[in-house]
């Protein structure tokens, strides 16, 4: 917490001089997924302070590979939203069910990528610092490419690190899907004049593999206070909000959501998203009590807001593996921040200690059985509602004090001010 004081304060005696960025991410508004909301919020944020801001995107279509109404695909697409100038690029369209459709996919966004970043492109190339964010590989590739052919520094942020995800979803640290991806990414850092990640856990990850321990900056995922009207209820219902995937291992949420509906400790049970194991997550669901579970799918942020003040908790979870020690669910920080309690189900590590600094969750890091007679034993708290209520109270002020989008956004902004500065103090 201390660090994150540290860095507000130093942000204040930031240089005022205005910025041009262009800022490479596959995913960004309207698209209802956690990159696209941290991209979006940064990016505009940043233009509201009178930088200059350029994304170079790729035409909304996440989760369903199904181009969003409104939208028609052009080679490159111009708009401004938000103060900011967003390029879209052309690609072939997939669906996020399965890693030989996220392959074509990726390839086809580099393809056509290349082709809209020629010389003399309407891109430009007159930027100060490049930010490349990789949570797919292949469009991070894309812009470090782009940045290296043009020499304008650029910083890498990584959101994800893939190749522990593989690790931590079944495949061996021999595997060549793993070896190959862990070598295109550490790729990524070489010539970055700054390497970002998202939590202390990647930072170790990524120093153990040899990437200097001085060159990676910490700015966390964040979200700013939304007033969340709350009317606690008990038998408590839960909801799951975001991507269903392998490493979230929702029929393990399943199976905890029906112990409790069994000793009348939980009414319902809303999962919202899709995702690569959505398919596997209703098929688990079966075996649920009838009318505990309700499945919907993906939809805008907007709409999501009537169904956060509608639960009790929100489950966030996680593959309990020590691959994702260092992972922090960007949901744990959108529940805070809307005062609703979080239930963490998963490993212990950076995503377990935040839940329990904020005071607004319940972390679950055992194996099954003692996860179980823990969570059974706050739930049937005689005063639970007045407990949750005090969660939410202290989740709102936690957020509010550390975690807002402006905070990691102006901590962002600084890494970037400091290398397009140190930039140009080299050619002076």
């Amino acid at each position: 917490m201390s660090e994150n004081i540290r860095s507000e304060s130093s942000n204040s005696e930031m240089t005022d001089r205005r910025l041009k960025i262009i800022y490479f991410t596959q995913f960004y508004s309207p698209e209802p997924i956690a990159a696209a909301f941290r991209a979006t919020e940064h990016a505009e944020l940043w233009a509201a302070e009178d930088n200059d801001v350029t994304v170079f995107t790729s035409w909304p279509n996440y989760p369903t590979g199904r181009l969003f109404d409104g939208y028609e695909i052009e080679r490159l697409g111009e708009e401004e939203v938000g103060g900011v100038r967003v390029l879209r690029s052309g690609s072939s369209l997939r669906p996020n069910t399965s890693l030989l459709k996220r392959v074509h996919s990726g390839l086809s966004l580099i393809v056509n990528g290349l082709r809209n970043l020629r010389r003399h492109s309407s891109v430009g190339s007159d930027y100060d610092v490049c930010l490349v964010t990789c949570g797919t590989v292949f469009f991070a590739w894309l812009g470090v490419h782009w940045a290296r052919r043009n020499g304008i520094p650029f910083v890498v942020e990584f959101r994800d690190l893939t190749w522990r995800q593989l690790m931590a979803t079944g495949f061996s640290e021999d595997d060549f899907k793993v070896r190959a991806v862990r070598r295109l990414e550490l790729s990524l850092c070489e010539g970055a004049a700054r390497v970002v990640v998202l939590t202390e856990g990647f930072r170790r990850d990524l120093v153990a593999e040899g990437v200097p321990a001085s060159s990676i900056e910490v700015v966390p995922n964040g979200a700013d206070i939304v007033d969340c009207h709350h009317s606690f209820r008990s038998p408590l219902r839960l909801g799951y909000f975001g991507t269903i995937g392998l490493s979230q291992d929702v029929p393990r949420t399943l199976r905890y959501a029906s112990a409790l509906a069994a000793e009348r400790l939980v009414a319902s049970y809303t999962v919202v998203g899709n995702g690569a194991a959505r398919d596997e997550a209703v098929s688990a669901s079966s075996s649920c009590p009838d009318g505990l579970v309700t499945f919907l799918g993906g939809m805008p942020k907007d709409d999501l807001e009537s169904l956060y003040a509608s639960v009790d908790m929100t489950v966030v979870s996680l593959r309990k593996d020590s691959a994702f020690e260092g992972t922090v669910p960007s949901k744990i920080f959108q529940s805070l921040a809307r005062g609703v309690p979080v239930l963490y189900i998963g490993p212990k590590g950076d995503a377990a200690e935040i839940v329990k600094a904020s005071g607004g969750g319940v972390a679950l890091c055992g194996d099954e059985e003692a996860d179980l007679s823990d969570l059974k034993a706050f739930v049937s708290q005689h005063d639970i509602l007045d407990v949750l209520a005090k969660m939410s109270a202290s989740a709102v002020s936690y957020m509010g004090a550390y975690y807002t989008r402006a905070i990691m956004a102006n901590r962002l902004l600084a890494v970037l001010k400091g290398v397009a500065d140190q930039n140009k103090e080299n050619k002076s």
